[in-house]
């Protein structure tokens, strides 16, 4: 038996951002580090927004089913950070199934960690691999509130 990580659990309500107005992938992406400013700092998040979209340069973390998981592991961070954002129009992120991407999972680790940035990936798949349609069921969350609860439930539809 696999022992699935609840996503509920290492995800903060103030990381997730609710109906991006963002219009481009790099923007999205930059905006998603920034909302950790408070805990990391305005020149941390810089350079970690660089080293995520270098990392999204080398190949898209796109999954398919307007799904992305962008991530990075990085001696800037400290500890292992997620970060939600939905966004109804949808963005251009060169996904796997040629779809714009509607919900983003970041991923943020220290880079003397692999077991954690794997296992919290391998959650998001796994949620994602069990509902394709995730995606819209999450962008009807008109707060961080509400989108925490469709995360609760879907994870208890699906946790072995």
């Amino acid at each position: 038996m696999y022992n699935i990580i609840r996503l509920s659990e290492q995800l903060s309500e103030k990381h997730i951002i609710i109906h991006s107005t963002c219009t481009s992938a790099e923007s999205i992406l930059c905006e998603m580090v920034q909302s950790l400013s408070d805990e990391l700092g305005p020149e941390v998040c810089e350079d970690i927004s660089n080293a995520v979209l270098a990392r999204e340069k080398v190949r898209s973390t796109g999954i398919g089913h307007s799904v992305a998981v962008p991530h990075t592991r990085t001696a800037l961070a400290k500890q292992l950070y997620c970060v939600v954002a939905t966004s109804e129009k949808g963005i251009e992120f060169k996904a796997l199934d040629g779809k714009p991407v509607s919900l983003f999972f970041l991923i943020i680790s220290p880079d003397f960690t692999v077991g954690p940035h794997l296992t919290i990936v391998s959650a998001i798949c796994h949620l994602v691999g069990k509902n394709a349609t995730i995606s819209t069921e999450f962008n009807q969350a008109q707060t961080p509130a509400e989108f925490m609860e469709l995360l609760k439930a879907e994870e208890e539809k699906y946790m072995i």
